[in-house]
């Protein structure tokens, strides 16, 4: 994976666009941030980056995991998987850039208390091949479709729905893709080939999203199915689940997807739980009507002409497809995100990367509408050598990137893949009115290539 890009200088202003846009549109407020977003432990590796000291897992010595990112938690019958991204060790051949073999860590707990200071993390266990020398065993793809595993070739998210795991695969995906900028009318769009990346269907730098399950708590997965048109990166929420939810939102499973990555907003599907393996039966948000209910198309409304061979660039979604509207070009920057009910809030809250900042949204339907973006952890938070490398270093710790130094510079790290572990959410207590909320998350850092795990505060105003 690769950390987020620097900030623009007009990001202010059209920030504060977005919040008058969103005011008109109904949107609740922001959730406002509680004091700072703490550092609980640091989730992978076998040593804490910041404080030098044994991490809990120690995944290297225990599992022969040594870094890694991601880490997306799907809940399922009763252990929280943790879906990781490009895995070390070893680096790897086969394809063009590595491409091709399956190299992304699965790991899981049963852990229910919130991670603290008991110096346990989250008792994490990674799928591994015991025989000598230990190694960790990553998620395959088994059957006679095959599709690319490898360098940037990653998990996107997944859900549990009718006792089986369904995973959400980013593949066909360049390991050294070209910049991607916000196309809304034509979202599938490929940018200019060059030496590293071809832009062939094969290879490219949009990628594509297939659908698999496990029967083995992620380590194989098969039935490969490919998603639609759009569902690039993509996840999903079971609506069975979660507590307090509206009974009117109980539609099935929820799917979110992104067409290009970290240069989009997030498209909306709904499935029957009994046919999410089939996208021929989804339904498609293209927008919410007057009274804020969601308007819905068919697969066949989705992606018209699609069987007549037309090309994926030429598609664009129907209607008002975006789950955020209105949308400041701003707000499209989405890749890696996690999408949540939370009880406390009574509200549903999407965590994400744009840019140099972490942000959290809420809003009280998938659909939305969705408020306008609250930091709760970015620049201000003067993160370098806490959380990760600075361009200049970090004195002796560690650096991941020795080769890739520029002009005497190091890889500087950044966060990004913000993924809320649901299963620990707590209300919280606080002056005011509004409902409070502490969540606790997992971050990617680049530099070190690692996973923290994250605590924050919310509050949310009344409604």
């Amino acid at each position: 994976m690769r950390p987020a890009r620097s900030i623009l200088a007009a990001g202010v202003v059209l920030v504060a666009v977005m919040s008058v846009r969103a005011a008109d549109s109904g949107a609740p407020p922001a959730a406002v941030r509680v004091g700072m977003s703490e550092k609980v432990c640091q989730l992978t590796g076998d040593v804490d980056w910041e404080t030098g000291r044994p991490t809990a897992a120690r995944t290297l010595a225990n599992f022969g995991l040594d870094a890694t990112d991601l880490g997306y938690p799907v809940e399922h019958v009763g252990k929280l998987i943790l879906l990781f991204g490009d895995s070390w060790p070893p680096p790897h051949g086969g394809g063009a850039e590595g491409e091709i073999p399956p190299d992304d860590a699965v790991g899981l707990t049963t852990r229910r208390e919130p991670p603290g200071n008991d110096g346990k993390c989250l008792e994490l266990r990674i799928h591994d091949k015991p025989a000598p020398p230990r190694t960790f065993a990553p998620a395959t793809i088994v059957g006679p479709i095959k599709i690319k595993q490898g360098f940037f070739n990653v998990p996107s998210g997944g859900v549990s729905a009718g006792g089986e795991l369904f995973g959400f695969f980013w593949t066909d995906h360049c390991g050294s893709p070209n910049r991607l900028d916000p196309s809304p009318d034509a979202p599938l769009a490929r940018p200019n080939a060059n030496q590293k990346c071809p832009e062939s269907d094969g290879r490219n730098s949009i990628g594509r999203g297939v659908l698999a399950r496990s029967d083995d708590d992620g380590r194989s997965f098969y039935g490969v199915v490919p998603m639609p048109a759009g569902f690039v990166y993509a996840t999903a929420v079971n609506s069975r689940l979660p507590v307090g939810l509206p009974e009117d939102q109980r539609l099935g499973v929820y799917i979110f997807g992104v067409p290009r990555y970290r240069a989009s907003v997030p498209y909306l599907a709904q499935a029957r739980i009994e046919s999410l393996g089939d996208p021929a039966t989804w339904r498609f948000f293209v927008g919410r009507a007057e009274n804020g209910q969601p308007r819905w198309a068919s697969r066949k409304q989705w992606t018209p002409g699609a069987s007549d061979g037309s090309p994926p660039a030429a598609w664009r979604p129907p209607g008002e497809a975006e789950i955020f509207a209105p949308v400041a070009e701003a707000g499209r920057c989405i890749g890696e995100f996690s999408i949540s009910w939370n009880a406390p809030l009574h509200l549903w809250l999407m965590l994400y990367n744009c840019r140099r900042e972490i942000l959290a949204r809420v809003a009280p339907a998938p659909w939305g509408p969705w408020s306008v973006p609250t930091v709760i952890l970015g620049p201000d938070d003067k993160l370098g050598c806490r959380l990760f490398m600075t361009a200049d270093g970090c004195g002796n710790r560690r650096d991941f990137w020795p080769g890739k130094h520029v002009d005497g510079k190091f890889v500087a790290g950044g966060t990004y893949a913000p993924y809320v572990l649901n299963r620990y959410t707590t209300a919280a207590d606080g002056e005011g009115p509004g409902r409070g909320s502490t969540i606790y998350w997992v971050v990617s850092t680049w530099n070190p290539y690692e996973v923290l795990v994250m605590r924050t505060t919310l509050r949310a105003a009344p409604r």
